[in-house]
C-alpha cells in the first residue's frame, strides 16, 4: 500500500498528514502543522502560496531524512481564492484572501451585470460577497488590465499542486463552488465568462478527485531527498473531502455538519436539487467526489470564536479552544443570541466588542469582552440555532427528512457544542474524525492509486478507524423556543417540516 501526503490547507492553519492503508482501515501520522501564511500587500490582505509551498517542501525534506517515503500528495484547501497564472506559465502576484475588505462591495458589481435569479439558474450558487466571480469582477474593475487572454485560473489547491507538476487544471469540487460553473452540465457555464467580458483562457481543465494530474520533478524530488511521487488530486474543496471521510453506513438516512471557521451543513445527492427552492433558502450545490452533489448551506461559525481568542490574547489572555470551551458550559444558557452571518462580523478588528456592540444594537442584554465564557456560549449556542435551521431548509428543499447528523471536523470535539446541535435539531449526532478533510483527501488519493475500489469501501475503512461517539437530543421543547427566536431575530421564515 503506497504512502499518500495529505495537505489540509485550512484559512487559519495547515496540516500536512502521511496515510497509509491497514488491512481493514487507515493509519495516519502528522508531519507538520503550520499557520497558513497571509501577509498584506498594498493595504490589502493575501495568501502567501509561495511559503506554502515551502512549508510542504520542507515536510517533505524531513520525512526522507527520516526515511519515508511518498508516492503521492494531493492538497485541499478552501474555495472562492484563486491564483492567475499568466500565458508563459507564470503566477501573477500573490492570491487575495477573501476575507479582505475590498471585497466588501464587489456583489453589487456583479448585480449591475446579472440578477441574482438568473446567476443562481445558471450555477446554483447563492448569493456570496468572496465568490470567485465577485473577486474577479471587482479585480478586473480596479486593474482592468490585468487578464489577458491565454491566463489561466487556479483555485488555492489546484495553484499548489501546480507548482509540483506545472499542469493547471481545475477539479471539479473547487470549480463548482466559484459562480462560473454549470452544475447540471458540469462543465464552465460559459454565460457567465460572456456577460463579463473574462477571458475564455481561465476555463481551465476540469478534472475529477483521484485523477493523477502528474508527478513532482525529478529535480525537485532529488533536492527534497526523496524518490519522485505522484500527484493525485483530492476533492480540493476541504468540505468536500470531509464529506467523503463522513462515516456513513450503508441505506443510512445523513446530513452532515462539516465544522471549521464555516460550518457547513448539507447532504449527500445524485444531482442537484430543485433549484427554486435552493435559492429562496440560500443553498448551493457543488461537487463531490464519485460524481455526486453536495446540497448545502454555509453558516459563519468557529471564525467568531477564533478571532476572539486572538484578540483575548492580544491583551495578554493566553487561553486555549478547551478551556474557553469549559467556561461556555459554566455560563448561563440563552443569555443572548447572534446572527452569525451578520456583516458585522466579516472582518471586524475586535470581535469581543463587535459582538457586545450587536447585542446592545439589538435590544439584548450585552456582554462585556472580556466576559469569556458568556460570549462563547452565545457563539456556540447561535451557531447550533443557525446549523439547525440550514438543516430544516437542507431537508426542504431536498425533500427528504434525514435521520442522523453526521459532525465531522476540528469542533467536533467540543462536546458542549456536539450537544447544542443534537438539542437544537432534534437529531442524533454522530461524531466523525475530526481530521475529516486530511483523511478524506489521503483516502481519495488512495482510491486514485487503485487502492480503493468505491465510496463505500472508503467509508467502511474510516468506521473501522473512527471513535464515534452519540450525542442524542434532549430539551426539545425548549430549544424548539428559541429557534423560533433565532429565525425572528434573523428576520428568517422556517421552513415547513419534512414529513417521514
Amino acid at each position: 500500500m503506497g504512502n499518500h501526503l495529505a495537505v489540509d490547507v485550512g484559512s487559519s492553519g495547515t496540516k500536512v498528514l502521511l496515510l497509509r492503508l491497514t488491512e481493514k482501515g487507515y493509519e495516519t501520522e502528522q508531519i507538520m502543522r503550520f499557520q497558513t501564511p497571509r501577509t498584506v500587500l498594498n493595504g490589502h490582505w493575501h495568501i502567501n502560496t509561495y511559503l506554502i509551498f515551502q512549508n510542504i517542501c520542507d515536510a517533505i525534506r524531513e520525512l526522507g531524512q527520516r526515511g519515508g517515503v511518498i508516492d503521492s500528495l494531493g492538497v485541499d484547501t478552501w474555495t472562492s481564492d484563486y491564483g492567475i497564472i499568466n500565458s508563459a506559465g507564470e503566477q501573477i502576484g500573490l492570491p487575495s484572501f477573501y476575507r479582505d475588505s475590498q471585497f466588501d462591495a464587489a456583489w453589487e458589481l456583479v448585480e449591475q451585470k446579472i440578477s441574482y435569479e438568473e446567476l443562481y439558474r445558471l450555477t446554483t450558487q447563492r448569493k456570496m460577497r468572496e465568490s470567485t466571480l465577485c473577486q474577479l469582477v471587482y479585480t478586473t474593475k480596479q486593474r482592468p488590465a490585468l487578464l489577458q487572454e491565454g491566463d489561466r485560473l487556479l483555485f488555492l489547491g489546484d495553484l499548489i499542486m501546480y507548482y509540483f507538476t506545472g499542469r493547471a487544471c481545475s477539479e471539479i469540487s473547487a470549480a463548482s463552488y466559484s459562480q462560473m460553473f454549470d452544475m447540471r452540465a458540469m462543465k464552465w457555464q460559459p454565460a457567465v465568462f460572456e456577460r463579463f467580458a473574462l477571458p475564455r483562457s481561465l476555463q481551465t481543465e476540469l478534472v475529477e478527485a483521484g485523477d493523477t494530474l502528474g508527478a513532482a520533478s525529478a529535480q525537485l524530488a532529488a533536492a527534497l531527498g526523496v524518490k519522485p511521487f505522484r500527484i493525485i488530486a483530492p476533492a480540493t474543496h476541504d468540505t468536500s473531502s470531509a464529506v467523503a471521510a463522513v462515516p456513513a453506513r450503508s441505506g443510512e438516512n445523513w446530513a452532515f455538519i462539516a465544522t471549521g471557521s464555516w460550518f457547513l451543513i448539507g447532504v449527500e445527492l445524485d444531482a442537484p436539487a430543485d433549484c427554486g427552492r435552493s435559492m429562496r433558502y440560500s443553498c448551493s450545490n457543488t461537487g463531490l467526489a464519485f460524481g455526486k452533489t453536495m446540497l448545502k448551506r454555509n453558516v459563519t461559525a468557529m471564525w467568531l470564536l477564533q478571532e476572539c481568542r486572538r484578540c483575548w490574547q492580544a491583551r495578554g489572555i493566553s487561553i486555549t479552544f478547551s478551556q474557553i470551551a469549559e467556561m461556555a458550559a459554566e455560563a448561563e444558557p440563552f443569555y443572548a443570541m447572534l446572527n452569525p452571518e451578520d456583516a458585522a462580523f466579516v472582518h471586524p478588528q475586535d470581535m469581543p466588542g463587535a459582538i457586545s456592540a450587536w447585542l446592545e444594537a439589538h435590544g439584548q442584554r450585552t456582554i462585556q469582552p472580556d466576559d469569556i465564557g458568556r460570549i462563547a456560549r452565545t457563539i456556540y449556542e447561535s451557531v447550533a440555532l443557525a446549523s439547525a435551521y440550514s438543516l430544516r431548509a437542507i431537508e426542504y428543499v431536498s425533500n427528504t427528512k434525514k435521520d442522523v447528523v453526521y459532525a465531522v471536523g476540528g469542533a467536533s470535539r467540543v462536546a458542549l457544542l456536539n450537544q447544542m446541535l443534537a438539542n437544537a435539531t432534534g437529531k442524533p449526532v454522530l461524531t466523525g474524525p475530526e481530521e475529516a478533510s486530511g483523511i478524506g483527501n489521503g483516502l481519495l488519493q488512495a482510491y486514485g492509486a487503485g487502492e480503493i475500489s468505491s465510496a463505500e469501501e472508503l467509508r467502511a475503512r474510516v468506521r473501522a478507524e473512527n471513535q464515534e461517539k452519540r450525542y442524542d437530543p434532549a430539551d426539545g421543547p425548549l430549544w424548539a423556543e428559541r429557534l423560533a427566536a433565532f429565525c425572528t431575530l434573523c428576520g428568517r421564515e422556517l421552513p415547513e417540516e419534512v414529513e417521514e
